[in-house]
């Protein structure tokens, strides 16, 4: 499978909620480490803490919009847009880089500007 058709896959099971499927794209010992203060090895934990994470917005969607590949790695500048359970809209920009083995998802970073993204989330 191409890095690619990786990305394509990790982003339709991260947006649409597709936990078995974001479950068998990662190596059993994928390290997720988001937005510098959350981090987690293995793949259990790291559907976990992604389903953590998407589950504070009533709505959201990553949408990718500029992605670099290099051989089994890539990066991806992304658009958050979302919304908090009580309506709020949220858009934010956010840098995802993507390790693979050629076959799963080895490893994902993600970053972007907490001192602005944390007060919107929190309100």
């Amino acid at each position: 499978m191409s890095t690619q058709d990786l990305l394509d896959q990790y982003f339709d099971s991260v947006n649409n909620h597709k936990w078995d499927q974001l479950s068998e794209l990662f190596h059993p010992d994928v390290t997720i480490q988001h937005g510098m203060s959350l981090s987690t090895t293995g793949r259990d934990r790291a559907v976990r803490l992604l389903t953590a994470v998407v589950g504070q917005f009533a709505t959201h969607e990553d949408i990718p919009v500029r992605t670099l590949v290099d051989g089994n790695v890539a990066a991806i500048e992304i658009k958050f847009e979302g919304t908090k359970p009580d309506g709020t809209a949220l858009e934010f920009d956010a840098v995802d880089f993507i390790d693979t083995d050629g076959t799963h998802i080895t490893k994902v970073v993600s970053w972007y500007d907490t001192a602005v993204v944390l007060p919107m989330i929190k309100g």
